[in-house]
């Protein structure tokens, strides 16, 4: 991954550049946005940047020994970590046995949800976190001399996700990092990192691209027709990463659509039976299937109220789901919205925490059953 890869960010790369030339690189850095950002991607490049041995004034070389190296992920200086759950051939959950999937991943495409991530490793269904041995490892890296640079970079993926009776394994050595050692992290949510860690990093907040920025990147790098790549960019609302799912037609999301329309004719309905047999399908998901699908409905609850206000340019959706908007928006209105969110919110707060979830979608069917019922007037 090259600067010229990452879509947008140009005045974060600048000052990035900028700082390496000036040699103000902060000892650790928390690249912070959701997925669609390219948080991965830009520290990615960021990395390697600093690992070139021949910089330009706006990016690496690309040729180099140690540029070459990046192509395959394969440079001895950057040490991956991650979250990650005990597997069917991995009884371990350790970064270091897992490496192979997270450069696999990365070389695939560098854009990718977190969700997708735990995919990857086949433990969609657990809760996966940065544990003990995680951390015993990182100390263990920065402890050894760098092989060829003179900076060995810690890259840590979803720093939010480290197990917090490990987090004091890592502060000291944070704190008091060995020289020339850097942290280059990524999360997507600052609430829900470790208040000892945010206090030791310097933070580079990323916006998500505008609606140019994923067009550029559909035309130019996916080979999309512009008439599609246009219709598609307005659709993502900037989000490659939704923009890259409607041109490759992604399975998850229109079972998530059909999944949600059926919940909602049931709850409508007030259907006790077919309801719970609702449930019991959904309670068998994983937890972060469950939350990103829950995440999906306060995306459908935001788009009816966008079309209650006559709002309908913004409501980004096409085909079923457009049409489905236009018939459920009635019941969805100003009486009824903030509860429906909470709710929602609330549940995957819940979930996060462990919460049975046959108990949670049962509980928060028949708080649908009664919000629906709720008229504009």
């Amino acid at each position: 991954m090259l600067f010229k890869n990452v879509i947008g960010q140009r005045r974060i790369i600048q000052q990035l550049i900028k700082h390496v030339h000036e040699n103000r690189i902060s000892h650790a850095q928390l690249f912070l946005g959701a997925d669609d950002t390219g948080a991965v991607a830009l520290a990615m490049a960021y990395a390697r940047y600093i690992h070139c041995k021949n910089k330009g004034p706006e990016d690496a070389c690309g040729t180099c020994t140690s540029c070459v190296k990046y192509d395959k992920l394969g440079h001895p200086d950057i040490h991956f970590f991650f979250p990650s759950a005990p597997n069917d051939v991995h009884k371990k959950d350790v970064s270091s046995k897992l490496t192979d999937r997270w450069r696999s991943m990365l070389l695939e495409n560098p854009y990718f949800t977190y969700y997708q991530w735990l995919q990857k490793l086949g433990v969609e269904n657990k809760q996966a976190i940065i544990n003990a041995s995680d951390c015993n490892d990182i100390i263990k890296k920065l402890g050894m001399k760098s092989y060829e640079s003179q900076y060995k970079i810690i890259f840590v993926y979803m720093i939010e996700k480290l197990f917090h009776s490990a987090a004091p394994k890592l502060l000291k050595v944070m704190e008091e990092p060995p020289p020339n050692t850097l942290f280059l992290m990524i999360s997507e949510n600052k609430d829900r990192v470790l208040n000892t860690i945010l206090s030791r990093t310097q933070m580079v907040k990323l916006p998500a691209p505008d609606e140019s920025e994923v067009l550029h990147a559909l035309t130019d790098r996916h080979g999309l027709e512009e008439k599609r790549a246009k219709q598609i960019a307005f659709l993502s609302g900037g989000s490659i990463i939704e923009a890259l799912r409607l041109s490759n037609q992604d399975e998850t999301q229109l079972a998530d659509f059909e999944s949600f329309r059926e919940w909602m004719r049931h709850c409508f309905k007030n259907d006790v039976a077919t309801i719970l047999r609702w449930v019991e399908v959904a309670a068998k998901g994983g937890r972060e299937k469950q939350k990103s699908f829950l995440l999906y409905g306060l995306k459908i609850f935001r788009m009816c109220l966008l079309n209650n206000y006559k709002l309908d340019h913004l409501v980004r959706l096409e085909g079923d789901e457009q049409a489905f908007i236009k018939g459920f928006s009635p019941f969805v209105n100003h009486k009824n919205t903030i509860q429906l969110a909470e709710a929602f919110q609330e549940a995957i707060m819940h979930l996060e925490r462990n919460a049975n979830p046959r108990i949670l979608f049962t509980d928060l069917s028949f708080q649908l059953v009664r919000q629906l019922q709720v008229k504009a007037g």
